[in-house]
């Protein structure tokens, strides 16, 4: 797996320098005249500030790369190009707008939704004020699963909660609508979890890392690949960093460990956190589908952690992480 990862970080880079590098001696350039030249001293072409961008970016995501191969692949620290995986994904509202300035708007509360969760999502009509709005959640093939109808609330909004079942197909459409022609409609993902987090471990030093005994219940053995967030427990929560492993398990409830290297951590004893948690369980065979886990609703508690008990060596990668670096580094020049 990390020799994969290697190799698509390497093509990755590579394209994107190639697309940067890239000169087109093919174009032709207008001929300056005599009379041109006065003027052509004195006017400089403007920059383009898309390109200026690009040129000035490419040397930093070539730096991001060649971090991540020189750093444990098992313990990322959280940064400006790997943040968004330490936040909750932002849903887009479906916005239909109609005649006579009404506007319907659809906002789910997430894309993915994971057995017995409900499916929960808000109405907003502007431009009238119907008195009910009714919704229907059915499949492609428009077997329904759900209706009903709901009535506005103190604010003016419709709250929809459709509560989780155990036959919901992975992809489901949400119609909601007031009067033929006015309403809107929602595609989302609802998934039968092939395995959820009982319960962490208590926090241990493990030579250079802080190991994280983590109590899975699986439902469907096979290949998991496991990510989660370490952060702070605080007020404002702060991300640590991404950790994450592979691990082949068998049905039942089985104990992992997830690892986080002394480089991502603070100095000074912290009460620790877990948040973002997937679990993925790669296809049996291809085109099979990935199976997912059942997300964590909220960051649980880890407990206290002294990181003065960790040993301080730094990291080493191996001969090929190095060798990529450098191979990333000579593209860049």
């Amino acid at each position: 797996m990390r020799t994969f990862s290697i190799l698509l970080v390497i093509m990755t880079a590579i394209a994107v320098l190639g697309w940067w590098l890239q000169a087109d001696p093919e174009t032709p350039q207008p001929e300056t005249q005599p009379h041109q030249l006065a003027a052509t001293a004195q006017i400089q072409p403007a920059i383009d500030p898309v390109a200026q961008q690009d040129q000035a970016s490419t040397p930093d995501v070539v730096s991001q790369f060649t971090a991540q191969l020189l750093t444990p692949p098992y313990s990322q620290p959280v940064t400006e190009a790997n943040q968004a995986q330490t936040e909750d994904p932002v849903v887009a509202s479906i916005t239909v707008p109609l005649d006579d300035d009404i506007v319907w708007q659809l906002q789910l509360s997430q894309y993915r939704f994971s057995y017995p969760q409900a499916v929960h999502a808000v109405v907003t009509v502007k431009g009238e004020q119907p008195a009910l709005i009714y919704y229907l959640l059915q499949d492609s093939d428009q077997k329904v699963y759900a209706r009903g109808s709901l009535s506005a609330e103190s604010d003016g909004l419709f709250s929809l909660d459709i509560p989780g079942q155990p036959d919901f197909p992975s992809e489901l459409e949400l119609h909601v609508e007031s009067e033929p022609g006015h309403g809107a409609l929602a595609k989302l993902s609802y998934i039968q979890p092939v395995a959820w987090l009982e319960k962490a471990g208590t926090l241990r030093a493990a030579d250079t890392d802080l190991l994280i005994p983590l109590q899975l219940q699986i439902q469907k053995a096979g290949l998991y690949r496991v990510q989660a967030v370490l952060g702070l427990r605080q007020s404002l929560a702060k991300p640590l960093a991404i950790l994450q492993g592979e691990f082949q398990l068998t049905t039942g409830s089985q104990q992992i460990e997830l690892l986080a290297h002394h480089s991502v951590l603070p100095e000074q004893p912290f009460d620790a956190q877990l948040s973002q948690l997937k679990l993925e369980l790669a296809p049996a065979y291809p085109g099979a589908e990935t199976g997912y886990g059942r997300p964590l609703i909220s960051a649980i508690a880890l407990g206290d952690f002294n990181p003065q008990s960790l040993n301080r060596t730094p990291y080493q990668p191996d001969a090929q992480a190095q060798q990529s670096a450098r191979l990333l580094q000579q593209l860049s020049r």
